[in-house]
């Protein structure tokens, strides 16, 4: 055997080479380099000569030379009955050198058993013989034809099973999408070049495994595997995934924009998918002819198919409410092109298979659309989380205008200006062209312009604050334009990414919606809010405690703790302060849709919320989001979900130090400081890709000044930010922290010490610049 070192050398080199290369380079070409450099050492290792006696064989994506730079070392030791006891030391220099090998040893006779596995029927289609005895080789080739003919059959219902499951995982495409395994990927082309593969063995040995498809998929094969050796090359850990911090790096590894790069990779995709789709019989159902939501009669409420669509509006509605038609296949390309959208809505092209630039969204531009309109046909017919969206849903009574303004709602991104000030005049133009009456046009533009309001308001601004109440009211303008932008709100949050729609944000976007809507239908119902919510309040808790204590409870908070606090939440809290009026701390942890919550009650004390914060980050946990309340009496209320900033799930055991630090922290016994230092020496926080502003603002509210934040989320911002104002003498009044994927928004109303608001343009400035400067220095570490 060679020297091990020697052989491998040129193989390492060639790995190690994460040199950027343009797209015809960096595909199928680099993929053959690898994969030929690897087949030289492996012959080396392996020797020559009459006393081998065993095949080395490459399989899976080796046997395919679709070796990329992170790729597992697919081979098969072919070993006759006796005399190969040695064959396994052709791989000792791999393991030696750090490799990844997914390895097998086998015999003849073991072959047809092994290949009743998918998993192993499909490497052994791509055999190849690297080095070794050829005649072993060649008795493997009789092998595996004996055993094609057999399975070819199983092969595609498997694969057909298979194609299924992941169409059920991934209805939607996903843009951070893996190259490998995700929908339209390499593994989904694979398919096809195995059904071709099993029935080329079937007649014989196949030959070579080279892949040959359609020059349209062997275009997007060159661009997978393309785009894999980039992420591959520039990722810090072996991935597949194209993730959105990776994107522009992987586009400027290939010479490429990033927003091309990623269209033609998600387009890629889609045509693999709907090749994929056709060959095994799963095409989508064509989408249903035009169907009519009955709003009146006996028939109200029923969907009925008619003819053909007569207009273009009418083939537009059809392909709306089969998007939402839960029966129907999903299209990984949400709205194939066609003559009637390219007159109705020449803008749509813009936005096909074009990446989001905020990273809390989980799929492309059109793909989030057309998943909006799925939404809202969902949350019209099925309410989740207390919402009311089935009651708002019939209030407004029209399903079909409903799903226009969930289609609509991102129509302006890609364009200079504000995407919803865009999208409000592109709203317009479609308005007419559809020939859409000017109360609907109206609604629709109002709903595009101000879509982001419902949610940015009640996860950031007070609501309890009649002005803020107000401002929303004269935004919306009427009743039915409110009820659409509630829904659109909700159904666009629901289909951004999991973590957005939550039991919290739901509560306040309710909240908000119901106070507003009492205003636009001047009921006088906002004054007594107050009144009908503690009665309300009294009656779902009752036998648990005695109506005067919460009465007591609720006057001593400000309104918008009753508005946003579910009942059973509120009895929770109330056991929480009668615990704390007996040892000074009460600690909650609960685990709630896949986010844990952390209550805390204590008595108020200067820099609490920092303390807290502090605690949190030097145990590698971030909050999501939350809320800061203090009673009258000087308890404090605190209400934050946390997530684990490693990406995982914070384990019962690193909580159980969270809760014990807590009170050690807050009684100074604690080296916090020295605890976060560590955490930042053993975590360093990768390269913000969202860059930090800071705004004191002081029209949202007469009695504060609220302090925006809004940066990449990462252990410690909180911290940082809530020290900043401590330091700098400012009491926060009410917090409020929301975070979209990487994304932190934090709101918080403070005043000085003597109740002064921040007002001074230097001090306004000092203080924006005195907290750009904490978050900067996270970054720096």
């Amino acid at each position: 055997m060679a020297d091990p070192h020697s052989a491998l050398a040129p193989y390492l080199d060639e790995r190690a080479d994460v040199g950027p290369r343009p797209l015809g380079a960096a595909g199928v070409a680099r993929c053959h380099t690898l994969s030929d450099a690897l087949d030289r050492s492996l012959r080396e290792l392996t020797g020559d000569g009459d006393d081998v006696r065993f095949a080395v064989v490459a399989v899976g994506g080796y046997g395919r030379r679709e070796q990329c730079r992170h790729s597992d070392i697919d081979v098969m030791l072919l070993v006759p009955r006796t005399g190969a006891e040695h064959a396994t030391r052709v791989l000792y220099p791999l393991w030696d050198a750090g490799l990844k090998v997914g390895h097998s040893v086998r015999g003849l006779e073991e072959i047809p058993q092994a290949a009743r596995n998918v998993e192993t029927l499909t490497a052994l289609l791509d055999a190849r013989l690297v080095a070794g005895d050829a005649s072993l080789f060649g008795e493997l080739e009789v092998v595996l034809a004996r055993v094609a003919r057999s399975q070819r059959r199983g092969l595609r219902e498997a694969l057909a099973e298979r194609h299924r499951a992941l169409v059920a995982r991934e209805p939607w495409q996903r843009q951070a999408t893996d190259l490998k395994t995700g929908r339209g990927g390499l593994r989904e082309l694979q398919f096809l070049h195995w059904l071709r593969r099993v029935e080329e063995w079937a007649e014989g040995p196949a030959g070579s495994s080279e892949v040959r498809l359609p020059e349209e998929l062997a275009g997007v094969r060159e661009r997978l595997l393309a785009t894999r050796q980039g992420v591959h090359a520039l990722a810090e850990r072996p991935t597949d995934v194209f993730r959105d911090d990776l994107a522009p790096r992987v586009a400027h590894w290939l010479g490429e924009e990033t927003m091309e790069c990623a269209r033609a990779l998600y387009l890629g995709m889609r045509a693999v998918d709907e090749a994929v789709g056709e060959e095994l019989g799963q095409a989508p159902v064509a989408r249903p002819r035009w169907r009519v939501w009955r709003r009146e009669g006996a028939r109200a409420g029923r969907l009925e198919t008619e003819a053909e669509p007569a207009t273009d509006l009418e083939a537009l509605r059809a392909a709306l409410r089969g998007c939402a038609d839960e029966r129907a296949a999903v299209r990984l390309e949400p709205l194939p092109r066609a003559e009637w959208l390219d007159r109705l809505l020449p803008e749509w092209e813009a936005l096909r298979a074009r990446r989001h630039i905020a990273p809390f969204h989980v799929h492309p531009v059109d793909s989030h659309l057309l998943r909006t309109v799925a939404e809202a046909a969902y949350i019209a017919r099925v309410d989740e989380e207390g919402a009311r969206t089935v009651e708002v849903a019939r209030d407004h009574g029209d399903l079909d205008e409903l799903l226009l303004a969930a289609w609509l709602h991102d129509v302006g991104k890609g364009r200079e200006e504000d995407h919803s000030t865009a999208g409000a005049v592109i709203a317009e133009r479609f308005c007419a062209r559809a020939g859409l009456d000017a109360e609907t046009t109206q609604r629709l533009v109002t709903v595009v312009r101000h879509h982001l309001l419902l949610p940015s308001v009640a996860t950031r601004r007070d609501i309890a604050d009649a002005r803020v109440i107000e401002e929303v009211a004269e935004a919306a303008g009427t009743t039915s334009t409110l009820r659409l932008l509630y829904l659109v709100a909700v159904a666009d949050s629901r289909a951004t990414g999991p973590d957005v729609w939550t039991a919290w944000r739901a509560q306040l976007m309710r909240s908000l919606f119901t106070r507003v809507l009492a205003v636009l239908q001047e009921t006088g119902a906002v004054a007594l809010d107050a009144t009908r919510g503690l009665q309300q309040l009294q009656r779902a808790l009752a036998g648990r405690f005695a109506p005067e204590a919460i009465e007591s409870h609720i006057r001593q908070l400000e309104p918008g703790y009753l508005l946003s606090t579910p009942a059973e939440t509120v009895g929770d809290h109330l056991e929480l302060v009668a615990e704390a009026a007996r040892s000074g701390l009460a600690l909650r942890r609960e685990r709630l849709n896949g986010m844990d919550r952390l209550t805390v009650v204590c008595p108020d004390r200067p820099g609490l919320l920092q303390a807290l914060a502090g605690t949190l980050a030097a145990h590698q946990a971030n909050v999501h989001g939350g809320v800061a309340y203090t009673r009258d009496d000087g308890v404090a209320i605190e209400v934050w979900h946390v997530g684990d900033a490693l990406g995982y799930q914070i384990d019962d055991r690193r909580w159980g130090r969270i809760l014990e630090a807590i009170p050690l922290v807050l009684d100074g016994s604690y080296p916090l400081e020295e605890r976060l230092a560590e955490m930042r020496r053993l975590y360093p926080s990768p390269p913000s890709h969202i860059a930090p502003a800071v705004h004191v603002e002081n029209a949202a509210s007469d009695a504060y000044s609220v302090v925006e934040v809004t940066a990449q989320d990462r252990p410690g911002l909180l911290y940082a930010v809530t020290h900043v104002l401590s330091e700098q003498g400012i009491d926060i009044h009410l917090a409020k922290m929301d975070t979209l994927g990487p994304e932190a928004f934090d709101a918080f109303y403070v005043r000085r010490e003597n109740g002064r608001r921040i007002e001074d343009p230097d001090e306004i400035e000092r203080l924006e610049a005195h907290v750009l400067e904490a978050i900067g220095a996270l970054e720096r570490g």
